[in-house]
């Protein structure tokens, strides 16, 4: 069972990331699925974004290290502070992200690129 898709309106993900509705951000080769709750989801929305990055899509096997997570803003006190925190789902202002780690992507990629070099070979 799967949470539903948070309203992003209600939340603190523009305060944090300038977001308004579900999207993907990139960063450092580090992927965030803002605003969605359902992997299969978040997939589909990955695979929009990064199809001419030449990034990966998540699959199954990347299941256990594509992970939910939850944040909200901080109030900084000075520039520099962090402006999120992580936050559990329920809690004011609480936003979901979907996020896929840069060496998780980089794990996924080495995968694809034996997949096809294999594909090669036996062809």
């Amino acid at each position: 069972m799967f949470l539903p898709m948070s309203d992003l309106s209600e939340s603190d993900a523009f305060a944090c990331l300038g977001v308004r509705r579900p999207t993907v951000i990139l960063h450092n080769r580090d992927v965030f699925a803002v605003g969605f709750t359902r992997p299969d989801v978040a997939r589909d929305a990955v695979d929009a974004a990064v199809l001419d990055l030449w990034l990966p899509v998540p699959t199954r096997d990347d299941a256990s290290v594509f992970r939910l997570a939850w944040f909200a803003y901080t109030h900084p006190l000075r520039q520099g502070d962090p402006a999120m925190r992580r936050a559990v789902p329920g809690e004011d202002g609480a936003f979901p992200v979907m996020v896929w780690r840069a060496v998780d992507v980089d794990t996924a990629r080495t995968r694809q690129v034996a997949a096809l070099d294999a594909l090669v070979v036996a062809a």
